[in-house]
């Protein structure tokens, strides 16, 4: 997969959702520590690796590699 994402970092703020060109992401039901729900990587084939998820998360909790 080329997307991951730390869920301790997440505070679901929906961000990645909005900007996402290709509707790559989806909230799971998963909690973090802090009791977040934390963002899923839904459709990762759909990946067009354009980074603007990794760009607008105000918490760096989104890497997309390059592979």
């Amino acid at each position: 997969m080329s997307v991951h994402i730390d869920a301790e970092l997440c505070k679901a703020c929906e961000l990645c959702i909005h900007y996402c060109p290709k509707d790559v992401f989806k909230m799971s039901e998963k909690l973090n520590s802090k009791g977040f729900n934390v963002m899923g990587v839904a459709h990762p084939e759909n990946c067009i690796k354009c980074k603007m998820c990794e760009r607008c998360c105000p918490d760096l909790a989104i890497r997309v590699d390059e592979k």
